[in-house]
């Protein structure tokens, strides 16, 4: 039986509560679940290291309270993907083949899919050929790992870019990021996206820490 830890970053207890329905919903068939509510007011990446390192789940999903999981073979179709190739470490919904030197992940050749905003409608990019895309980088709306690695709450401390700096640290550690095929997106995140002051200063800070990466240098 595959253990799953559903980890959810969330202090809105209604976007919280409409989360579980779905999560509750998924088929469970031969997985144990375990869901863990965390937050913080400093950042969400102090939040997703506690709830890491307390779970002992092999599959860890990190995701926003304003995420709703649609695809009730969630689990199976994440597995199916995990166990094609072991190199992969981190997968996501939607990401870039290539970080731009921007630091904005959706300005680059983007693969995925995921309804979006509200009222949903779907946000599609560049679709996998087989069952999965390799990717540079994720969008943090919904990321799932097969492995523990440290978020990056010494330099990432706020509610941006965590998700492009751990698919880095991913990287570093010799581990693939990916995209799933998807018939339709398996996800719904209803928020707008908004890019405030707080976005553009963390974008400092990752193109500071990950620059030389990004440029191959």
């Amino acid at each position: 039986m595959e253990h799953f830890a559903f980890i959810i970053c969330s202090r809105d207890d209604a976007r919280y509560a409409h989360c579980l329905q779905y999560l509750y919903a998924l088929d469970r068939s031969n997985v144990k679940m375990e869901i863990w509510r965390v937050s913080s007011r400093r950042s969400i990446t102090a939040a997703y290291n506690r709830a890491m390192r307390r779970s002992s789940a092999s599959y860890k999903v990190y995701l926003h309270d304003d995420v709703v999981i649609l695809n009730r073979r969630f689990c199976r179709d994440v597995l199916k993907v995990f166990k094609a190739n072991p190199s992969i470490g981190l997968l996501g919904m939607c990401g870039c083949k290539q970080i731009p030197p921007s630091g904005i992940w959706w300005e680059g050749v983007s693969y995925g899919m995921v309804y979006h905003g509200e009222p949903p409608r779907p946000l599609l990019f560049k679709q996998p050929t087989g069952l999965y895309e390799r990717v540079a980088a994720v969008d943090g709306l919904l990321m799932v790992t097969r492995c523990d690695v440290p978020w990056r709450e010494d330099i990432i401390d706020g509610f941006h870019f965590y998700d492009l700096s751990q698919c880095m640290e991913f990287a570093r550690r010799g581990y693939w990021v990916v995209v799933p095929w998807q018939s339709k997106p398996w996800c719904y995140h209803k928020s707008t996206g908004k890019l405030d002051e707080e976005y553009h200063r963390l974008r400092q800070v990752f193109l500071k820490e990950y620059a030389p990466e990004l440029s191959g240098g």
